[in-house]
């Protein structure tokens, strides 16, 4: 006779957050579910984006070397309106700003309900984002997941003892991965014309 229930048994797997950025065409509403957002420089390498490996200017990051642009990317997760689903919503700095403005109003982003759209409708426009307060006494938010972990394991990035706290830094081991051409965001040292 089975064991029937209404919900998977806790522990049996790790849940899936997909990376959500903001549509063309549509507006993207959800309700963050993390306290804080979470960020770092980018590479985009051979079709996907990766973290820069520089966290100070004595480190080595082969992908700065190479003459790879980079770009800060941030993290929030959220529950889409649309579907309840749980995910991570990627953006850039501008849109940090707005985020960033909200925490000092109200000292978390957790219930934040945010709308993200591109006014001009192309797949690579400027995205802007409204943050919204809402009653949070009729709210049952699930808890926020640890970012850091998530990101970790999408870019394969070993890691000890992440943690989501702001002073933590995980210990990395260096990703390799092949350079592509520079996609002329942020230039690197290597790129850098001498004065």
């Amino acid at each position: 006779m089975p064991r029937w229930s209404n919900a998977p048994p806790k522990g049996t797997d790790q849940p899936s957050f997909r990376i959500v950025r903001t549509p063309a065409t549509k507006t993207l509403t959800g309700l963050i579910t993390s306290p804080d957002l979470v960020g770092c420089a980018t590479h985009f390498v051979q079709n996907r984006t990766i973290p820069c490996e520089k966290e100070d200017d004595n480190d080595f990051c082969q992908h700065c070397f190479a003459g790879h642009s980079w770009r800060w990317h941030g993290y929030v997760s959220a529950i889409l309106t649309s579907t309840h689903e749980h995910i991570l919503f990627e953006f850039t700095r501008p849109p940090a700003d707005t985020f960033r403005n909200y925490l000092l109003y109200a000292q978390t982003l957790r219930g934040c309900l945010f709308t993200s759209r591109r006014p001009s409708g192309r797949p690579n426009g400027r995205v802007v984002v409204a943050c919204k307060s809402v009653d949070q006494s009729t709210l049952r938010l699930p808890e926020g997941p640890n970012i850091r972990n998530i990101l970790s394991r999408v870019w394969n990035i070993q890691t000890k003892n992440v943690s989501s706290g702001p002073s933590s830094r995980p210990h990395i081991q260096r990703l390799t991965v092949k350079p592509s051409g520079a996609d002329g965001r942020y230039k690197s040292p290597a790129q850098s014309e001498p004065q």
